[in-house]
This record gives C-alpha cells, structure tokens and sequence, in this order.
C-alpha cells in the first residue's frame, strides 16, 4: 500500500530510464514514418484511377470495352531441375474497343511473379506481353502457378498459369 503523502521520482532505476528512452525513440520513428499511397508513378506509366469503372458494375456497363485475347492463358515449363529460375511470356491483343489498361499483375505467392507488362495503354488491334517468373527454389513435384492480371476490360481480371514439374537432385545413400 502506498502512503498518501509519498513523493514518486521518475525513473530511479537505470533499467527504467533506458527502457523510456527506447520507447520515446520508437515512437517518434513510428509517428515519422510515411505509409506510401503509390502515387509516385512514372510519367510514362498508367495511373491506375483512369481505370474504365464500366466492368465494376457501379456505373453503365453498357459501353464497349476492350478485351485482352491471349495466344494462351496456359504455359507449360516442362521438367526444370530444383532452384532453376523460369521465365515465361504471355503475348496477348487487345481485340476489344478502346484502349487497354493494365492496372496490376499478381502471383499467387512469392515464387510466382508478374516481371514485366506494357505501362502504357495498348490500343484496340496492339499487342503486348506479360513476362511471369516462377523460382523453383524449395519446390519438389508437380507445380501450378497464376498470375492474376487486373485490367479495364471484361471480365477485369484474367488468370494466366504455369506449369511443369520440379525434379529434386538424388541424394547419395
């Protein structure tokens, strides 16, 4: 029980005072950090906003949009040995009406990834290609792969995917 006229000097301890002064320094490191909104693109690259919102289903979806045809949304890698990193393309065209915007390419998870994807709009008869890198490092047997690539067309998001088998090295017995 403590005495109600009892006087309390901070931080007597030394453990207690170095303790404070890393919280205070944590808390300022925190409070100036700057949580990125990813508006710094580019000048040459799409900004992502300018997204015909027609497929979203919030506005008219009446109007024509255009229509990424791909040569193949299905790549086999065949048989690579463990470790080996693949890549891949993806050819496409726009064979929609108007221009073609790609606003993200996305792996399934870490050894999948979308490298490479035209920044600019791709006008309706253009090409264009999508590079997919899948790093077999830690994998063994049958993968399956898919890149998710969100773009203003309909449906607006197209899976691409990979595949092949990963061989694992002998081991000596």
């Amino acid at each position: 029980m403590v005495h109600p006229n009892a006087t309390f000097l901070p931080c007597q301890n030394p453990l207690r005072r170095v303790l404070s002064a890393a919280f205070v320094l944590v808390v300022l490191l925190l409070g100036g950090c700057r949580i990125t909104d990813h508006s710094e693109h580019a000048s040459d690259e799409v900004d992502p906003t300018a997204l015909d919102g027609r497929a979203s289903g919030y506005t008219d979806a009446s109007g024509e949009l255009p229509v990424m045809t791909f040569d193949s949304t299905l790549i086999h890698m065949g048989r690579i040995s463990q470790g080996t990193v693949v890549e891949r393309r993806f050819r496409f065209r726009n064979t929609g009406v108007g221009d073609l915007v790609i606003a993200d390419v996305r792996g399934s998870c870490g050894c999948t990834v979308g490298k490479d994807w035209p920044r600019r709009p791709i006008a309706p008869g253009d090409t264009g290609a999508i590079t997919v890198s899948f790093d077999s490092e830690g994998r063994e047997g049958i993968q399956e792969k898919t890149v998710s690539v969100v773009a203003n067309t309909r449906p607006p998001t197209t899976i691409l995917t990979i595949k092949g088998e990963v061989l694992t090295p002998l081991s000596n017995p």
